[in-house]
């Protein structure tokens, strides 16, 4: 399906209504409900990537009816203490009728809405900002597990993924791999949710893949994206098995390097630089120093204050003072900016408490 514009990518000569007939509320109620995508109406309660991509379907279909002025019907005028803006919404999906009358309605306000521009003023509006709705997340990145979620895994069975793998994508078979991006993303979450059914949250990690790919910046080799890891579904179960698999022996190799450092004696400010220097380097070998590396290495480390027990609030302030922007993509940082690095934060964590 072509992608619908955005609204700074209409122009006037797209939206003036001068430049089409009026708009018939009955007569347009009736061309909604003749299109192909309104007998296709999503469950209510359906994710809502399904649902956007679902409206866009629709969207579409009547944009090649009446013109493509009708794809900012999702836009309303909105004011805040700085300045008008844009709220960009689509209804919720209910029953079919309500949802295709409030789809018609949107559509009818958007045109009324068009009516208040002209030629002259148009380009001023496009460039307002946009507000767009945040959708809850149904499992959290990697980044955002504690390591007590991690370390409490009291048995896991790496016989059995292959297994779980092959019956996920049986089960809900992968889109096409030029697939729309919400298709894809709410097919990766589905097959992820699975696996933390049967072994827990930890998993979220088996597609934090080094370099730009799916999350960007993680330790998995064995995934890079949908669009290059996922050809045939006998392949791609195989993919995400592997790199599952390669997510649990990184955790179980971090596991085992903390335990080389830990218990710490406290004011031990040798032995947490040797740690951290050392935990900043295994990261970076794992993950390639490839693009966003650091953000592993953040996590990494605010992994091992917490092991190491380090209150929660105290965490983030550290890793901030002691880091400090001074890892960057794709570089390897030199010796001198390890040590560095591992030196301030061992020293605010035994000398200064800060």
């Amino acid at each position: 399906m072509p992608h619908l514009p955005d609204l700074w990518q209409l122009t006037w000569n797209d939206l003036d209504p001068a430049g089409r007939s009026s708009v018939d509320p009955a007569g347009l109620a009736a061309i909604v409900r003749s299109l192909p995508p309104a007998a296709e109406v999503p469950p209510a309660g359906t994710d809502w990537r399904l649902t956007d991509f679902w409206y866009d379907q629709l969207t579409r279909a009547l944009a090649d009816r009446l013109g493509i002025w009708v794809a900012g019907w999702r836009y309303t005028s909105a004011t805040d203490a700085t300045g008008p803006y844009w709220r960009a919404e689509r209804p919720p999906v209910t029953t079919p009728e309500e949802t295709l009358g409030r789809f018609t309605d949107a559509v009818l306000a958007w045109h009324e809405v068009l009516t208040g521009f002209s030629e002259a003023t148009w380009p001023v509006a496009a460039s307002r900002r946009s507000h767009y709705p945040s959708h809850p997340r149904r499992l959290p990145h990697p980044s955002q597990l504690s390591w007590a979620e991690i370390d409490a895994v009291d048995f896991f069975d790496p016989d059995t993924v292959r297994t779980e793998a092959a019956a996920a994508v049986a089960a809900t078979p992968p889109p096409a791999r030029d697939a729309d991006w919400r298709l894809v993303g709410h097919w990766l979450e589905t097959v992820t949710v699975g696996f933390a059914d049967r072994y827990g949250r930890w998993v979220v990690g088996w597609r934090w893949s080094t370099g730009e790919g799916d999350l960007d910046g993680g330790p998995i080799g064995n995934w890079c994206c949908f669009a290059h890891s996922a050809t045939t579904p006998e392949a791609t179960a195989e993919a995400i098995a592997a790199s599952l698999l390669e997510w649990r022996d990184w955790l179980d190799e971090l596991a085992e390097r903390f335990d080389r450092y830990l218990p710490m004696a406290p004011g031990d400010l040798d032995g947490w630089e040797r740690a951290v220097a050392h935990l900043i380097t295994a990261v970076g070998d794992r993950t390639q120093y490839d693009s966003g590396w650091y953000g592993c290495c953040r996590t990494v480390l605010g992994w091992f204050l917490e092991a190491a027990g380090i209150e929660l609030a105290r965490r983030a302030e550290l890793l901030t003072h002691a880091i400090g922007g001074r890892f960057q993509s794709w570089v390897e940082p030199p010796r001198m900016v390890v040590e560095s690095v591992a030196e301030t934060l061992a020293r605010r964590v035994t000398v200064d408490r800060a």
